[in-house]
């Protein structure tokens, strides 16, 4: 069974509480919240989705302490579930090289109106709004490009996700 799994999708898609819920699983289970790496920077942020040379450094940044998080926590035995969206080749790639090709990543991807639900139902603040249905759209468009087994999570309950990972993840 892999230890270390990417959960990716745009906002509201449920990476966050299926990451949550799958370490919760496992007697030695760990979350990495790839955003909340990423806003260790408190000067000079630059958000992952803007164009630009510092943009992409901090992307990048972000993919690999991440990476030496998760490697850190599997040395000792934890399962570690990353949080993150990835939408570009060269971010995956990255994960590939970092993990060495030994991860398993899975795509959440509910249909279109249904993350727009979920996306209104956050807390104000965390609503992404256009944003979210910008990374859909990417992700819809680029689902067959990558590496990763695609849940669509619209009418399943955080559970019966958690359960497709874990049987997936004992089958690998």
């Amino acid at each position: 069974m892999n230890k270390i799994v990417i959960i990716t999708g745009p906002p509201g898609s449920g990476k966050s509480t299926i990451s949550q819920k799958l370490a919760e699983r496992f007697s030695h289970g760990a979350v990495i919240n790839v955003d909340k790496v990423r806003h260790m920077v408190k000067a000079g942020y630059v958000k992952p989705w803007v164009r630009s040379a510092k943009a992409q450094k901090q992307k990048m940044l972000g993919i690999k302490n991440a990476c030496d998080l998760a490697n850190n926590f599997s040395k000792l035995g934890f399962y570690v579930f990353i949080d993150d969206v990835i939408t570009e080749k060269d971010s995956f790639e990255l994960y590939k090289k970092l993990f060495e090709n030994k991860m398993k990543v899975f795509l959440l991807l509910p249909l279109k109106d249904v993350l727009i639900k979920r996306d209104l139902s956050r807390n104000k603040e965390e609503i992404m709004g256009k944003r979210a249905i910008e990374l859909w759209e990417t992700f819809n468009y680029i689902k067959k490009e990558f590496e990763w087994d695609i849940i669509d999570s619209s009418y399943l309950s955080v559970n019966e996700v958690v359960d497709i990972i874990n049987d997936k993840l004992k089958n690998s």
